[in-house]
């Protein structure tokens, strides 16, 4: 089963709501980020966190298209964007992509984008997306398609780093090792069809992203 989890960070290009909505079985939205749903006609499965950053406007709209709230003291120690996760993960979703992860708060975009780590031990599929980038946490195998003008960055979550494997690219490794807190692993380039990402050691985000 897919879900999707509209976290409130910044989505600035609401076409990728409406186009993506249809893809899922489940869409959960998380606390603010209602509004999002409610401006791309897009009604979600569940609202759920704390609802300390929805305005009592988009929570009456919420109420008012029945869709379900689950609400969370607001003194806790989980995210609504861990809430969300959580939730899907106690029933037994086994792909998960998360959109409006990212924002001005650097602190909740790390958080966020670490969830994938947390989901990713569940064995469960996992990405973070947004108009311009597609993020995934990688230890076996990654398989890319080619689009023109995105780069490939590889950055190493495991202190020892990373042991892998790259073909199709335009700087390809065999079995070579990109060392923790490094940029070694920053902007290749698919020159192939398709790009593979073979992780042999280690854990890493892989970052898909258009310039």
């Amino acid at each position: 089963m897919r879900a999707l989890v509209i976290l409130n960070g910044e989505i600035s290009d609401l076409k990728i709501l409406k186009e993506i909505g249809k893809e899922y079985d489940f869409i959960l939205c998380a606390d603010g980020a209602i509004e999002y749903c409610l401006k791309a006609s897009i009604i979600p499965h569940m609202l759920i966190g704390d609802l300390d950053s929805i305005s009592e406007y988009n929570l009456r709209l919420a109420k008012d298209n029945n869709i379900p709230i689950k609400r969370f003291p607001v003194k806790k120690d989980e995210t609504d964007s861990e809430l969300a996760i959580n939730y899907l993960m106690e029933r037994g979703y086994t792909d998960i992509t998360i959109i409006g992860a990212m924002g001005n708060r650097m602190d909740h975009t790390l958080a966020n984008i670490f969830l994938l780590n947390k989901i990713h031990e569940k064995g469960i599929k996992g990405k973070i997306i947004d108009k311009n980038n597609t993020i995934y946490l990688v230890q076996d195998e990654l398989v890319l398609d080619r689009k023109e003008n995105y780069f490939i960055s590889l950055i190493p979550i495991t202190e020892y780093g990373v042991i892998v494997t790259l073909k199709g690219f335009e700087y390809e490794l065999n079995k070579s090792k990109i060392n923790f807190g490094t940029t070694y692993g920053v902007s290749n380039r698919i020159t192939e069809d398709k790009g593979y990402v073979t992780v042999h050691s280690g854990k890493c985000f892989v970052f898909v992203s258009k310039d």
